[in-house]
């Protein structure tokens, strides 16, 4: 489903508004936090996911600490 949104200046920043039955479908509130993926074509919003940024957080601080360890296994 497509629909057509408008970009309106907010103080410093611009912003746009969801239609409300696409805010309902999607399950989205007024003030949650999404993602924004920039893509070569265009932009993605994307419901942020809480539990898998903490695993990404987590995975990323791992792989900072054995990167010694990671680098030897490499050449192998």
């Amino acid at each position: 489903m497509s629909a057509t949104v408008t970009l309106r200046k907010t103080g410093n920043s611009v912003g746009i508004a969801l239609p409300s039955d696409t805010r309902i479908r999607l399950g989205l509130e007024a003030g949650q936090e999404l993602t924004l993926v920039e893509l070569s074509d265009g932009i993605k919003l994307v419901k942020r996911n809480l539990e898998l940024e903490r695993q990404l957080a987590a995975a990323r601080a791992v792989l900072r600490e054995q990167a010694d360890a990671l680098q030897e296994l490499a050449k192998r």
